[in-house]
């Protein structure tokens, strides 16, 4: 039995409907529930950003970028490994599925993300993120 990863995944905005639709088409299951909690600097609308964490499958994990960043003493936040996943064999399963996609477009997406093995806390922390949150009906 293969072990799952943890990944905190983070998109921004403009790239979560092709990252959505990527997951969904790749894992209709587990790909259906992605980046639908968005984030922005003050945790309100407009999202800038959209997250997805939790346990990811190894062969996901293997095609995604990761991170590890170190955090200093004075609170400044240094990348000190990163692994650049493996975006042309994502997209030749994107077309291998039926999707219509451009290389450029999941290179994009990859240089655009922030994926890492950090709680989502820290890593919003790192970005200056926040989830955004609506009006609470008392």
């Amino acid at each position: 039995m293969s072990l799952w990863s943890f990944r905190t995944l983070i998109v921004t905005a403009a790239d979560a409907p092709l990252a959505r639709s990527i997951a969904e088409t790749l894992s209709p299951e587990g790909g259906k529930n992605m980046w639908l909690a968005g984030l922005s600097a003050d945790g309100t609308e407009p999202a800038t950003h959209y997250v997805s964490t939790g346990a990811i499958s190894p062969e996901f994990a293997a095609l995604m970028p990761d991170q590890t960043w170190e955090q200093d003493e004075d609170g400044n936040w240094t990348m000190i490994a990163s692994t650049p996943g493996d975006p042309v064999a994502l997209f030749n399963l994107c077309v291998t599925a039926g999707m219509t996609v451009t290389q450029q477009e999941i290179d994009d997406v990859f240089a655009n993300s922030d994926v890492t093995e950090q709680e989502p806390q820290v890593a919003f922390g790192r970005l200056g993120l926040q989830i955004v949150t609506g009006d609470v009906d008392a």
